[in-house]
């Protein structure tokens, strides 16, 4: 959930039996990347540098790509014009995962998740500038009342606000300059391309920060990283086919099933258990979120009834 996730491919209408997969390979993918999260807590608290985790898992899920590529004959879909492009979304996307790894070694795992639904608002409000797309009203008061539930949970001022949360913040604003990165890019580049130079990227810059930050990792620590990688990449497969499989204004609202399985893990692993406060911005932020999907849903339909209008004449 920290970082930029495959890109969300829609289909015009699903029967109840794909809504139904969507919906399932929806939640499971949540559940299996907020297991990831909750693996890289462990390690970030074993004193590790995220520099160090992301550096590996980048190398790992990289060369397991080329091998899957070259496997099925596609090496040659790897190759792109756009290298100055992928350098800059590379560069802008590694701070998502790093800084809200970072932020992991200091906060409850749910506190984390809640202030990163921050991130779909913030994507919208920036799509204005960068991409040049209209956004009603219905949507802007979405907007506004997403953040004033972040702020419910962030409680500036208090006692329990945490420098953390600025680097989940950060974590929130370089996931959604990538998100629409990606929107521009996937015009012309694929999926996978786009995947695997995230993940190149990522190794790319981790690698540079080993010789002043590594630290030797004993056997079950490898292996945990390991684990975390292949949960990573089953994460995005499920998601991905959820989007494949199901529109999203039906699967989307979904995503916000991260806040009870970090709950879960967070109290079975932690002890900790989200304040009344979190729980309130929580639903703040969700009901804002669901309402936006909403609206955007309806703005989709009124864009092809027009179109279906304008075909008759």
């Amino acid at each position: 959930m920290s970082e930029p996730s495959p890109l969300k491919i829609s289909i015009p209408t699903a029967n109840n039996e794909n809504a139904f997969a969507g919906i399932t390979f929806m939640v499971t993918g949540i559940m299996v990347l907020t297991v990831m999260d909750a693996l890289a807590k462990i390690l970030v608290e074993a004193d590790y540098s995220p520099f160090q985790i992301l550096a590996i898992r980048g190398w790992v899920i990289s060369f397991c790509l080329v091998g899957w590529m070259g496997f099925r004959g596609k090496l040659g879909d790897l190759k792109t014009r756009r290298g100055g492009h992928y350098a800059i979304r590379g560069i802008i996307g590694f701070f998502a995962p790093f800084l809200f790894f970072t932020a992991l070694g200091d906060m409850p795992l749910a506190d984390a998740v809640v202030i990163f639904f921050a991130a779909p608002f913030i994507m919208t409000a920036l799509s204005i500038p960068l991409l040049k797309e209209t956004v009603g009203r219905h949507r802007w008061t979405a907007i506004c009342f997403g953040f004033i539930g972040v702020i419910v949970v962030l409680q500036p001022g208090s006692g329990t606000f945490q420098t953390a949360s600025f680097y989940v913040l950060g974590s929130c604003l370089a996931y959604s300059l990538v998100q629409l990165m990606t929107r521009w890019m996937s015009r012309t580049e694929p999926a996978i391309r786009i995947v695997f130079y995230f993940n190149l990227a990522t190794a790319i810059i981790g690698t540079c920060a080993l010789p002043f930050i590594w630290k030797p990792m004993p056997v079950e620590h490898v292996l945990l990283l390991l684990l975390m990688t292949g949960v990573a990449m089953a994460g995005h497969i499920l998601m991905t086919t959820a989007f494949s499989r199901a529109p999203i204004s039906i699967i989307a609202p979904f995503e916000y099933t991260g806040l009870i399985w970090s709950a879960l893990l967070g109290f079975l692993i932690w002890g900790d258990f989200p304040a009344s406060h979190v729980w309130l911005g929580a639903g703040i932020i969700v009901i804002s979120g669901i309402y936006m999907v909403h609206r955007e849903r309806l703005n989709a339909q009124k864009a092809k009834n027009h179109l279906l209008s304008d075909t008759d004449l």
